[in-house]
């Protein structure tokens, strides 16, 4: 349904749940081995993922994901939730995911080892992502849909986490090679 749909970015905006749907069947189609890896890994778990304003209940069944509107009543084995404007910092490499959760950016909650697992699923995912032309048009997708009105801009964007400061030495050396933003690129 989606992994070889090239009309993905005329179509109606995804909600959280149909990219997630189209994240896992991409994937599946072009990259059965690591959908079979990402299975193994996650085996039983549910999760919980949030993003802006919606929430969605994930899982594998015998068949297949689901994916269906959370329900505060069941039970999961672990939840993540952000915004997307911190997605987009991901997927634009100005944010690292641990510095994500440590700026409360990122909330992420469950057992260390079930939190592990569904990390290590979404390592997989984004392994294939650099060859996969379909997953990369999903990427641009949610950016074209989610990029609007987050008011972030380049200059916007959080730098690394660092217990210290740079010194001006630093920064000189770094204005020198030209690997500073332009100020007036926001």
């Amino acid at each position: 349904m989606f992994a070889d749909d090239s009309s993905l970015l005329s179509a109606e905006p995804f909600t959280l749940g149909q990219y997630i749907a189209a994240l896992i069947e991409t994937i599946g189609v072009h990259h059965p081995s690591a959908l079979q890896r990402m299975r193994l890994v996650v085996g039983g778990l549910r999760a919980r993922i949030g993003l802006d304003n919606e929430e969605y209940d994930v899982y594998f069944d015998e068949e297949e994901l689901v994916v269906q509107l959370a329900a505060k009543e069941t039970a999961v084995d672990g939840a993540g939730a952000t915004d997307s404007a911190t997605v987009l910092a991901l997927l634009d490499g100005y944010l690292e995911v641990t510095d994500a959760i440590l700026d409360g950016r990122l909330d992420v909650m469950g057992k260390a080892e079930d939190v592990a697992r569904m990390f290590t699923a979404i390592e997989i995912l984004l392994d294939a992502s650099p060859r996969t032309p379909a997953l990369q048009s999903l990427a641009l997708r949610f950016r074209s849909e989610r990029g609007k009105g987050t008011g972030m801009s380049f200059s916007d964007m959080p730098g690394a986490w660092y217990p210290f400061a740079s010194k001006a030495a630093e920064q000189a050396l770094l204005q020198r090679l030209g690997l500073l933003p332009d100020k007036s690129d926001a």
